[in-house]
């Protein structure tokens, strides 16, 4: 796959804000090159005009779409792709930032910004029937912490059902995997998890993996 900064980001070390970029005629070439390659194409976007001008450009995946309006959403719709909201990113810069120091002060202001818009954003892509895919944006925050995701998912008003689809079906899908991954179903690799409790009454028992078995081999658990 090719990833594309459509917009700026929030731990760039500049000032120059969060929106588009490229320009349109830069993007619609970069998607036609990967898709004549065979490769997917997901752009880091944060601020809507470059959301909307890389998903105008034929995009598979929206990364991040914290700024994203009614306009956004309907491009989604039209184009199908998916938004990988990655909430938990989001929610680590704002705690990173209440260290003062930690920041440079551009940085910063950015992170103070742009976490806090992103859940109400996946909540309006939601309600619109936006494709969700479940991604962590991790190396932000911990590794070992992506469980999160699925919490501050649920927060935002997602059910445990879809949140885990987004993780399982949705994932592989985008990934292009779907014929491989996603589902517990003959014929597909036996990759799966047990947890401590049941998922559909709340995500937050996601920490407490129990049993992981990779490709049929049991790594964890008996």
């Amino acid at each position: 796959m090719i990833k594309l900064t459509a917009t700026g980001g929030v731990l760039s070390a500049t000032n120059a804000g969060t929106s588009q970029q490229f320009f349109v005629d830069e993007l619609e070439a970069i998607v036609a090159t990967a898709h004549r390659l065979g490769r997917r194409v997901a752009a880091h976007a944060h601020g809507a005009d470059g959301i909307k001008a890389a998903l105008r450009a034929g995009v598979d995946s929206i990364e991040h779409g914290s700024f994203l309006d009614e306009e956004a959403v309907a491009l989604f719709r039209e184009t199908g792709a998916y938004l990988v909201p990655t909430l938990l990113a989001g929610q680590t810069v704002v705690e990173m930032a209440q260290d003062k120091d930690y920041f440079s002060p551009e940085i910063r202001a950015k992170a103070l910004i742009v976490g806090p818009v992103m859940r109400g954003s996946l909540a309006l892509a939601y309600r619109s029937g936006v494709r969700l895919a479940f991604g962590t944006d991790s190396g932000v925050s911990r590794h070992g912490d992506n469980w999160r995701e699925l919490v501050l998912m649920e927060q935002a008003g997602i059910t445990p059902m879809d949140c885990l689809v987004s993780a399982t079906v949705n994932a592989a899908d985008l990934c292009g995997l779907g014929d491989e991954l996603g589902s517990l179903e003959r014929g597909k690799t036996a990759d799966l998890i047990a947890v401590r409790g049941n998922p559909l009454e709340g995500l937050a028992c996601m920490e407490n993996v129990v049993f992981v078995m990779r490709s049929g081999r049991v790594l964890i658990g008996d």
